[in-house]
């Protein structure tokens, strides 16, 4: 596919770029612009060194000091940040809870059909993330992720519209708005991730990625469990729970648009879409990271699956929600204050390959413990409730690669094509998010526990060795680049 900026009409002041490049407003909340440094930035033995807007405002309040000096950042980078985790936080919560109400009205629809119809989501995304993340180096960041946000509220509210439709025509719909929120997390995950690098450097920036994590993985459990519970535990109709979902995609539409400011960047509207995603995987490091990334996503994609089946187990009376609850909290809570802790830890060791290496094995563990507690379909709760000690250890092992994994590409990437990065990135989760499922589901009926445990430790060995030939980018770091110029007044 042609996708340059050259003579295509699609392209030439008509189609989605621009679009996108009129698509932002520019305000101010109070004084807080003054606080974003749009000076030119340097390099330095792969950190960037910002150079402080001498005009900049200190900040008002305790903990925005003791913040700012805890993660070593700028005066702008805590309270854009917290405007940026918090929208993707809500955005995400709102997401996954129209998940689950369309699980819930599609419940009827043949297991495969069903399959096929959540498939849709990660092929949406996998097919327009290379583009988006493109564009949010050619154009900048916050355009693409206020569409993120406008793509997610879109589908929420128009599936309340498609609830009292014929049932033979609602899946096609559904599709329609699987495609939807896959578009919309493309654009999320690479303008978000690129936003974050923006303000990252190579003191924080594990840390910095460890809070996008905890945000999008509280969104999935927020949404999807208050979803769930509203649906199957109080009888809460459809229309009510999208509705809720809908405003609340709604407010962070609205904190994105109006107090998230874009980073400091120099957009390129010179380069094409092609030629960025050519320079990005000419990347030996790019190139040596593909092999650990891939087969742990599978792992991944398969976690979620049981995970939505862990929830469907649970349903069975006020006895298996307490095992369900066990559980789930010997599983988040590990998890969530291992990504916390290990992001701190790797970026004070100047370390990535030993948080990636452990994270692999433990995740890979946990994958066959979920397996093995797998009978008929469904998981045994009572099993995995008798193993929770190994439950909590194995998920707090499998909690230091996000954090790291995505650091390190933080740390190897050129500036000029962050977004193009994470959106390749995007391209790989996506696909784990399709793969998981098939190993999860007919191949686990199919050839049984064991066999996937068999799978599994090949996938992590796969994963494990890759990690034994990529380089420790904070000890050998990539040469250094040119000053960035000042961002253009039309671009902000």
């Amino acid at each position: 596919m042609h996708c340059r900026t050259g003579g295509d009409l699609l392209f030439e002041g008509r189609g989605i770029l621009a679009l996108l490049k009129n698509f932002h407003l520019s305000f101010r909340a109070g004084n807080s612009g003054a606080s974003m440094r749009t000076g030119p930035q340097t390099y330095s033995a792969g950190a960037r060194v910002r150079h402080r807007d001498s005009e900049a405002e200190p900040l008002a309040g305790f903990a925005s000091r003791k913040l700012t000096a805890f993660f070593n950042l700028g005066p702008g980078d805590v309270r854009n940040l917290s405007f940026l985790y918090f929208a993707t936080f809500i955005m995400r919560a709102a997401a996954f809870a129209g998940v689950a109400v369309m699980q819930d009205v599609m419940h009827s629809l043949d297991p495969l059909w069903r399959g096929v119809l959540f498939a849709v989501y990660p092929l949406a995304e996998i097919a327009t993330v290379g583009y988006l993340g493109a564009l949010c180096d050619r154009i900048g960041r916050k355009r693409i992720l206020v569409f993120a946000h406008l793509v997610t509220a879109a589908a929420v509210f128009l599936f309340i519209l498609s609830i009292g439709v014929d049932p033979g025509v609602r899946p096609y719909l559904v599709a329609v708005f699987f495609a939807m929120f896959g578009i919309g997390a493309a654009a999320k995950v690479a303008s978000t991730l690129a936003m974050i690098n923006d303000h990252s450097n190579r003191a924080n920036r594990a840390q910095l990625m460890a809070f996008f994590d905890l945000v999008t993985f509280g969104g999935l459990v927020a949404g999807f469990g208050a979803a769930f519970l509203a649906l199957h535990a109080f009888g809460v109709a459809d229309a009510v729970v999208l509705a809720v979902g809908g405003l609340g995609v709604t407010v962070s539409v609205v904190m994105v648009q109006f107090l998230v400011q874009e980073t400091p960047f120099t957009p390129d509207l010179q380069r094409g879409t092609i030629d960025l995603l050519h320079t990005v995987l000419r990347n030996k490091d790019i190139q040596r990271l593909l092999p650990v990334y891939i087969p742990v996503v599978a792992l991944y994609g398969y976690v979620l699956t049981f995970t939505d089946n862990l929830l469907g187990a649970g349903t069975g009376g006020p006895g298996k929600t307490n095992l369900l609850l066990i559980v789930v909290a010997s599983l988040g809570i590990p998890l969530g204050l291992s990504l916390a802790v290990s992001g701190r830890l790797s970026d004070r060791a100047r370390l990535r390959r030993p948080f990636m290496a452990l994270g692999l094995a433990c995740f890979g563990g946990l994958a066959i413990l979920l397996a093995l507690a797998t009978g008929a379909g469904s998981p045994d709760l009572q099993q995995l409730v008798s193993r929770w000690p190994l439950i909590v250890v194995l998920a707090a092992g499998a909690g230091t690669f996000p954090p790291a994994a995505l650091a390190y590409l933080g740390d190897i990437v050129e500036h000029a094509v962050t977004g193009t990065t994470f959106g390749i990135y995007s391209i790989i989760f996506g696909s784990g998010l399709i793969v998981g499922p098939v190993l999860g589901g007919a191949l686990t009926q199919a050839l049984g526990p064991i066999a996937f445990a068999v799978i599994a430790l090949g996938l992590i060995g796969i994963s494990g060795t890759g990690v034994l030939f990529i380089r420790e980018p904070l000890k050998t770091p990539r040469t250094a680049v040119a000053p960035e110029s000042p961002i253009p007044p039309e671009t902000r």
